[in-house]
């Protein structure tokens, strides 16, 4: 009975800190900051917290410099969620750079493209389809 009650509390613990948001967004900054394997293996946890992790991304999207930035849609890559579809459109559509632009749109791309998600990829292939139809 004691074992039991441990791994129960143990679980209850994990579940609590598994999307801390502080933890979230000092992996953020890592992934904006950092290069190479300190910059993966942060990438990697935010990739375990999947749609917790992207309103920290977001929110750093807007004080990156441009290296952060296109760091921050390689993150959003790897996580592969639907739901930061609406977001690597902005970011396509609007940011600054244009090797950030170009990141985003590869990753719509690279979703829409993708036979393994069939829903991801529908509503990545109607992003392209809005960005390329955008006049500019």
């Amino acid at each position: 009975m004691t074992t039991r009650l441990a791994s129960l509390a143990l679980a209850l613990l994990l579940t609590a800190c598994r999307d801390d948001p502080d933890a979230l967004r000092g992996d953020v900054q890592i992934v904006v900051a950092h290069e190479g394997e300190m910059m993966q293996a942060a990438t990697r946890r935010l990739v375990r917290h999947g749609v917790a992790a992207l309103p920290p991304i977001e929110a750093a999207l807007h004080t990156a410099d441009e290296s952060g930035r296109e760091h921050l849609v390689y993150a959003l890559r790897e996580i592969g969620e639907a739901e930061a579809i609406p977001l690597l459109r902005h970011i396509a559509l609007h940011d600054a750079a244009e090797g950030v632009r170009r990141e985003a749109l590869l990753t719509l791309e690279q979703w829409a493209a993708a036979k393994d998600q069939e829903a991801r990829a529908r509503r990545a292939r109607a992003a392209v389809r809005e960005i390329q139809e955008r006049p500019g």
